[in-house]
């Protein structure tokens, strides 16, 4: 990220020092919330990875070569070697969930070991209730469009690799390295998927980005679910998504124009309804729970 860029619009937006902690984030670290802490008897805990992680195994390398590219990871690295930096280190196993469209998710699996008090997971240190955040869900968004009979534009937009853009706490990277195929480890320096911490880690700057769009550009309003953005403009206004696209890159926010989709088109009521009424039809269909 470039900090002086954020540290220029958020002070000409009013939002310092409401959002002085992402600045701090940026320059230090996110805490993720994971205290010092030993295994009794171990001077490190490196479990295999999941059988599951084989499914996404070309995936999870690809992104491996990726990541040591960007430098936002390290290595790899031999346990010796690892130990010679570290009094107590571990890592978490990766595996991989299935996702609804079929696809591959890889995860890194920081709630293993479940049900172990001689070995506790990292996430179980951590304290869900300090890394809360919230987001625009469909109730919200539909509410809006039924109560707004102006001819509204719609443009959707997400950042690229969006936890991989927020840097952790460096005394932290000892407790989230990830084992390798080959068995070796590396050195991860951003938020990683299955840390408790991860939602709200991202949350912070993630509201701020929004907040610098929303005052700098001439906009209705913006929604936003985790790293998915609804861009609304009153229709026929000038702004367009390749100037947010623009700031958002002088910011260092890494975007990709071809995740910009419906590029402000015309949404109306009649939409909005039909979007309500096909909510409706699936509770009816899925029944109660």
């Amino acid at each position: 990220m470039k900090l002086s860029a954020w540290e220029q619009s958020l002070r000409e937006c009013g939002l310092l020092p409401e959002f002085q902690d992402v600045l701090r984030g940026f320059r230090e670290g996110f805490d993720q919330g994971i205290p010092e802490h030993i295994i009794h008897g171990l001077s490190c805990f490196t479990p295999e990875n999941h059988r599951s992680s084989l499914l996404a195994k070309p995936k999870i390398e690809e992104s491996i070569k990726k990541e040591l590219a960007a430098r936002r990871m390290f290595g790899p690295f031999s346990h010796e070697f690892v130990a010679s930096k570290f009094d107590f280190f571990r890592s978490s196993p990766l595996g991989a969930v299935v996702n609804g469209d079929g696809s591959v998710r890889p995860i890194n699996d920081l709630s293993y070991p479940r049900g172990d008090p001689t070995v506790p997971s990292v996430n179980s240190f951590v304290r869900a209730e300090e890394f809360e955040t919230t987001w625009d869900d469909f109730k919200t968004v539909s509410r809006f469009f039924a109560m707004d009979d102006r001819p509204l534009e719609l443009a959707l937009f997400d950042w690229e690799k969006a936890y991989r853009q927020i840097p952790t706490r460096m005394e932290q990277w000892r407790y989230l390295l990830v084992r390798d195929f080959d068995g070796n480890l590396l050195l991860d320096t951003r938020i990683t998927f299955g840390g408790v911490a991860g939602c709200g880690s991202f949350g912070r700057p993630a509201d701020a980005w929004k907040l610098i769009m929303k005052k700098h550009f001439n906009l209705v309003h913006i929604f936003r679910w985790v790293d998915d953005n609804l861009f609304v403009r009153m229709k026929g206004d000038a702004v367009s998504m390749d100037e947010v696209v623009e700031k958002s890159q002088q910011l260092g926010v890494l975007t990709n124009k071809s995740n910009v989709r419906v590029p402000f088109g015309l949404v109306t009521n009649r939409q909005i309804a039909a979007l309500e009424q096909s909510k409706m039809l699936w509770r009816d269909f899925l029944g109660p729970k």
